[in-house]
């Protein structure tokens, strides 16, 4: 992983609108026991932070060590080892965002999520969507050599994080016995991701293509070609959910 590149990413307009989506998407999250599982630089877990208690977990010490310096949530290093040693049905929520595309196994950190997580709580699980990735690779990189080969199933190298590999929700809770459905998702980086990055130095862009992304956020055809999906899944009946959306 690239931290120094990443870090320089979430800098420019595009990195931020990346999380003026996801903060409006977590927004109602409030008075709960939450796990950020692989928290990178921290800025979920600190948003969460101001309205929860927030445990992180993140394996890459080079990024712990580049968050914020006033944070107001438990930061931890380690991973599927430490998550492991948690005591089962500790967390109401809990969070996992743009990681499992980068584990081998990804079966085995959702089987650990379910056990740690309580009865009616939810995980908010960011994945990369096939289709949005491919469209944008077509679209905004113009590189169809990549775009056949995403075509064809292949993994591929992300600009900061390394190499990736795609999976499906449906294939991952076949492969293990746990009771978790996927109540909901949302698309993040729909239209923007599509744009040339000169148009989005200007002073309005971001706050108008906030709106634009949050008004056709939770709405198909457009969350089904978002770069990103936003998955809601609960543990138990629906109708025991610790959350209200």
């Amino acid at each position: 992983m690239d931290v120094t590149a990443y870090k320089a990413f979430l800098n420019q307009p595009w990195g931020k609108l990346y999380y003026d989506v996801l903060f409006a998407q977590l927004a109602h999250i409030k008075n709960k026991e939450v796990l950020d599982f692989g928290s990178g630089f921290g800025l979920v877990a600190d948003f969460l932070a101001q309205h929860n208690q927030v445990t992180a977990i993140e394996p890459n010490g080079e990024m712990i060590a580049e968050r914020k310096k006033n944070f107001h949530y438990h930061q931890l290093q380690g991973s599927l080892e430490m998550l492991k040693e948690i005591p089962s049905a500790r967390f109401d929520l809990i969070i996992c965002h743009n990681v499992l595309e980068y584990v081998d196994e990804p079966a085995l950190y959702l089987a650990e999520f379910s056990r740690v997580l309580k009865e009616g709580g939810q995980i908010s699980l960011i994945k990369h969507n096939e289709v949005g990735r491919i469209m944008q690779t077509v679209v905004f990189a113009n590189d169809t050599n990549l775009a056949l080969d995403l075509l064809s199933g292949k993994s591929y190298q992300s600009h900061t994080m390394g190499q990736a590999t795609y999976y499906e929700i449906a294939d991952l809770l076949q492969k293990i016995d746990i009771e978790l459905t996927v109540q909901d998702y949302q698309g993040i980086r729909i239209f923007y991701g599509l744009q040339d990055n000169a148009v989005k130095t200007a002073n309005d862009w971001r706050e108008k293509m906030l709106e634009v992304e949050l008004v056709v956020c939770q709405q198909s055809p457009y969350r089904d070609i978002a770069a990103f999906q936003h998955i809601w899944l609960q543990k138990g009946d629906k109708n025991d959910s610790l959350f209200c959306k």
